[in-house]
């Protein structure tokens, strides 16, 4: 009897639910009833209702309209840490597995550097250093995960590169484009893509602590994190502040970790344990 493969529900979940939220992100202005950032001093502490669904907050802004902006804010900049890295960290951390010698030894020493301090302690001195700001924030935190990221793609580099079929097609004169690009790169993209969809929800929770600590962006701005810092002030007398965008963040690190933890179950990886 032939037995049929199991469903991947992780996949399955996780996709449904990162759909979800990048659903919200692309049609935040068409869904947002209100403008997130207007003011309006006469609706303050407003309960849910027709005109405002989740109410509104202590500057009579509609919170629905700021969580779907927070949205495209979260993962907005999240992706643009992770596009980073992967642009930057794939070509050199395979071409530094590729190359060996001096390139390899530079590149594993700016690794080194880039982990030599926990993430939060190097974005607050990068941050202290170039100023607050969102820019600011974003290249401190790339950097804080260039060391991590560069470490595992040369790895899976120079795993790829010890098969015997690499060896054979190097001796065979190809050059170094060729074999990393036609030969190595295919073979290792789905542990790329496993290991860049787990970052993303990785660092989304990261950019919103940071928002909470008010690192990056400016006051007002509706991201999640930034949220969760105006909520502190009316935690008691209003508490539901704090639990939409703690629901968003939690939601959406949750469905990336499930759809990356899928295609890890999908392609037979093992586990992917951060260093960060």
């Amino acid at each position: 009897m032939v037995k049929k493969p199991q469903k991947n529900m992780s996949m399955i979940l996780g996709f449904a639910m990162v759909l979800i939220v990048v659903l919200a992100a692309v049609l935040s202005e068409s869904l947002a009833p209100w403008n997130p950032v207007h003011i309006d001093m006469d609706h303050r502490f407003e309960e849910p209702s027709d005109t405002f669904p989740l109410g509104t907050d202590s500057f009579g802004r509609c919170i629905l309209s700021r969580l779907l902006y927070g949205a495209r804010y979260s993962l907005g900049l999240a992706g643009i840490v992770m596009l980073g890295l992967a642009c930057s960290v794939i070509p050199l951390g395979m071409g530094a597995a590729y190359k060996k010698g001096l390139t390899e030894k530079c590149f594993c020493w700016i690794c080194d550097v880039s982990m030599a301090l926990p993430p939060i302690v190097l974005v607050l001195a990068m941050t202290g250093i170039l100023g607050n700001g969102a820019a600011n924030l974003l290249f401190s935190s790339f950097f804080s995960y260039f060391g991590w990221y560069g470490r595992m793609i040369r790895s899976y580099t120079m795993e790829e590169l010890s098969k015997s079929y690499v060896t054979y097609t190097i001796t065979g004169g190809a050059s170094a484009v060729s074999v990393l690009g036609i030969q190595v790169f295919p073979n290792i993209a789905p542990n790329l893509l496993v290991l860049f969809c787990l970052g993303i929800g990785d660092m989304i929770l990261t950019l919103s602590g940071y928002s909470y600590l008010g690192i990056g962006l400016p006051s007002g701005t509706p991201e999640w994190g930034a949220m969760l810092n105006e909520a502190k002030s009316v935690l008691v007398t209003a508490p539901q502040f704090t639990v939409y965008p703690g629901i968003c963040v939690v939601f959406s690190v949750f469905g990336f970790n499930l759809l990356g933890e899928g295609m890890r179950k999908a392609i037979g990886m093992g586990e992917v344990i951060h260093g960060s």
